[in-house]
């Protein structure tokens, strides 16, 4: 696209972005919800359910292929978080790992129906794309979708003061989920851990170990082999 400005130029105005946005100099908005979202890993309290609800609301406001509206957001609370610790067998691993995620009041499942798409792109103005069976998606937009959806409620999380942790449920969870009623075409992506971020919570993981990559290695400009100079 071109935007009347030359590729040195064009690289020289995102590298002044970037570098006044994280001396905090010129960010604002989402920009500097985007700057400041990190994950959490102890809590202390949190939101009450209503307050969920509408941040959730708002999550479910993402881009939908075909407007086929297939993300679902299943909220836990009350016994039915500890319910899930358990059921989930997550709770185990946490406890050794992170006990202070297991405060968390809340946690969302996020859930993407591809039976829901495909019955959609079957229908008169989308059939023509063949998109009428599972096996014919080779981008799979139930996990595209959910995915949007999900830190879309990781960015109001932030916006809100809260502290959120999106984390992977693994292993054969199809006993739990038909529990919960959820219906055998949908895919979970991974759960979101919701509360206030407890005093004691500081920065962990993997960008505490592993540096953030460099834009020249990660955005590229006309071709892969055209990034971003130093």
């Amino acid at each position: 696209m071109d935007n009347g400005r030359g590729p040195a130029q064009t690289r020289r105005t995102l590298n002044d972005r970037t570098a006044s946005f994280e001396a905090g100099g010129r960010s604002r908005g989402l920009a500097r919800i985007l700057l400041s979202r990190r994950m959490t890993r102890s809590f202390d309290g949190g939101p009450n359910l209503v307050e969920v609800m509408r941040a959730a609301e708002l999550a479910l406001r993402a881009p939908s292929a075909g407007f086929s509206q297939g993300v679902h957001l299943l909220v836990l609370t009350g016994s039915d978080v500890a319910s899930f610790w358990e059921r989930s067998r997550a709770g185990g691993w946490f406890s050794t790992r992170a006990p202070g995620v297991l405060e968390a009041p809340h946690v969302v499942l996020v859930f993407g129906d591809a039976q829901e798409y495909v019955e959609r792109y079957s229908r008169e103005d989308k059939k023509s794309l063949g998109f009428d069976s599972i096996d014919r998606w080779d981008t799979p937009y139930w996990i595209v979708d959910a995915a949007m959806v999900a830190e879309n409620l990781l960015l109001v999380a932030e916006e809100n003061g809260w502290g959120a942790l999106f984390f992977g449920v693994h292993g054969d969870q199809g006993s739990y989920y038909s529990d919960l009623g959820v219906p055998a075409s949908a895919h979970c992506i991974g759960a979101i851990a919701l509360g206030y971020r407890a005093d004691s919570d500081v920065p962990t993981g993997s960008p505490r170990t592993k540096a953030r990559r460099p834009l020249r290695e990660i955005l590229h400009i006309g071709s892969w082999n055209q990034g971003m100079e130093p």
